[in-house]
């Protein structure tokens, strides 16, 4: 069986698992965090989700576009997911700390998690699916990568006298991931914040 005969018979399965393993791998990371002492969640987070953004802008300034290999590529991926997934169980980790914040129960904690966890993947597909590496295409835009804030990022850029300069520099790297992540994390956090208003009535 060649190569291409093989890709032919798993391409129909490709993105239907990976959005399966997208919905459930903040289920896994918040599993994993509860098995973590309580006083050490936060510094645990903070270190895991300070190197992924680290690996990843940097890969993403030091790696030309496209990614040379495909190792290099499902590296990015990787941590672009590993990402998203901890801005999804952010406030789960982070809040649930803050004494004045309300309790959420087992049942609302896992109805906000899979709602956060199916939002994330329309930011991830604006990440990932953007014309920028398309021949002949403008300099990228913020807005094109973080639909929400990248049009507060352009603006900046903008009076900067900066736009149009910054689609390969660190400076664009830096603003695109930390981006995703807060979009994500804002996101989440508002379902984590109604849901734990609900847990009071149940």
């Amino acid at each position: 069986m060649s190569n291409n005969t093989l890709f032919g018979l798993i391409a129909p399965f490709i993105i239907p698992l990976a959005i399966v393993f997208i919905l459930i791998y903040p289920f896994i990371l918040d599993r994993l965090f509860t098995l973590v002492r309580e006083k050490r969640r936060i510094p645990v987070y903070a270190v895991i989700t300070s190197l992924a953004l680290l690996l990843s802008i940097g890969g993403a300034t030091l790696s030309p576009a496209p990614p040379p290999n495909l190792l290099v590529s499902y590296t990015l991926l990787a941590l672009l997911l590993t990402i998203s997934a901890m801005a999804v169980v952010m406030p789960y980790i982070c809040f649930t700390q803050i004494y004045f914040t309300p309790a959420i129960s087992g049942r609302m904690k896992t109805l906000a998690l899979l709602i956060g966890s199916m939002f994330q993947i329309p930011f991830l597909v604006a990440l990932l699916v953007n014309p920028d590496g398309w021949a002949g295409a403008p300099p990228p835009l913020f807005a094109e990568f973080i639909p929400g804030l990248g049009h507060i990022l352009d603006a900046g850029v903008a009076a900067l006298g900066l736009a149009g300069q910054t689609g390969s520099s660190l400076l664009f790297s830096i603003g695109v991931t930390l981006g995703f992540y807060l979009e994500v994390a804002v996101v989440s956090t508002v379902f984590w914040a109604t849901f734990s208003v609900f847990s009071g009535y149940e």
